[in-house]
């Protein structure tokens, strides 16, 4: 299980974006939890275990916000592990706790997010990757997994859209020298995306300018690649993202999940339809789209305006 809240760490630092300080209340909450099962002679993996370790915090006048965040941290934990074929069932399911709002999400305004983009300059070594990475992020609301597992065959510029496909994928963790397996998303689904003409442009130049270069062995047909034409990590696709926010002066904590918050919520800004947007970056539930539009008030008075009757 150590090695499995290695790996869960770093999916949500790459993958869910949050904050480190947020990860490593996570983390402490999960290894108390380990604690507490190995100290009463429980298994962590029964529903039981759970249940009696939140009535201890209960017992210890926890406030609500931390057995709250407590059982956020062991839902994410063990459906992650569920993810990986490492677990049967989800020894959270079931069980409530109090609940709280939602925080909104960092969002980028158009004009930081070209800040971002133009940043790139020719003095890296890939810069049309980089810029293609960065339109591809923005033009698409794609996950980091989606990104760096998009494969060339599945872009259709004739159409504008890219087919993402939950695929598993290879990768090397810090910590092991052997490649592991690791599962998408739970409830990831074949979809077709639309792509805007500037992140057509920026993939075109880097395809036929530097992909051609980079291409080896071991490209898998993958679309972005590393410097060694291998496909790229998360971790790789986070430091592009850091690389070029630092240097435009940006000061908000950006990730490549940042992008994805911004390309929803520019959508709903501009008067996209909500149902459109939910299906555009995946969202197995519109509540999670719904967010976003809490963060434009006017857009829902004009939406009201606009569509009620007695308006």
């Amino acid at each position: 299980m150590k090695r499995a809240l290695e790996r869960y760490t770093e999916y949500l630092l790459l993958e869910k974006g949050l904050a480190k300080r947020t990860i490593d209340a996570y983390r402490a909450d999960i290894e108390r939890y380990q604690s507490f099962a190995s100290e009463s002679g429980r298994n962590p993996e029964e529903r039981d275990t759970v249940r009696a370790y939140l009535s201890e915090l209960d017992r210890q006048h926890m406030k609500a916000s931390t057995v709250s965040r407590t059982l956020t941290a062991l839902r994410g934990f063990y459906a992650f592990v569920a993810g990986e074929g490492g677990l049967a069932t989800d020894p959270t399911e079931a069980i409530d706790a109090p609940r709280r709002g939602r925080r909104l999400p960092t969002v980028l305004t158009l004009e930081e997010v070209e800040q971002i983009i133009d940043a790139v300059g020719g003095d890296e070594p890939f810069p049309l990757r980089d810029r293609a990475i960065l339109e591809f992020l923005y033009g698409t609301g794609v996950r980091i997994s989606e990104l760096i597992a998009v494969q060339l065959e599945e872009c259709d510029w004739n159409e504008r859209t890219v087919r993402l496909v939950p695929v598993r994928r290879r990768v090397r963790h810090h910590d092991t020298s052997v490649g592991v397996e690791v599962a998408g998303p739970k409830g990831e689904k074949v979809r077709v995306v639309p792509i805007g003409s500037r992140a057509i442009e920026a993939l075109t130049r880097y395809i036929e300018e530097e992909r051609v270069s980079l291409k080896g062995a071991e490209t898998q047909g993958v679309l972005f690649l590393n410097f060694r034409g291998r496909p790229l990590s998360r971790m790789g696709a986070w430091k592009i993202v850091r690389r070029y926010v630092r240097r435009a002066g940006i000061d908000k904590s950006v990730t490549p999940h940042t992008f994805r918050h911004t390309f929803a919520t520019h959508l709903l800004d501009r008067g996209a339809d909500l149902r459109a947007v939910q299906e555009m970056p995946g969202h197995a539930d519109i509540t999670t789209t719904q967010i976003y539009t809490h963060i434009d008030p006017p857009y829902l008075r004009a939406e009201h305006r606009r569509y009620h009757p007695r308006a």
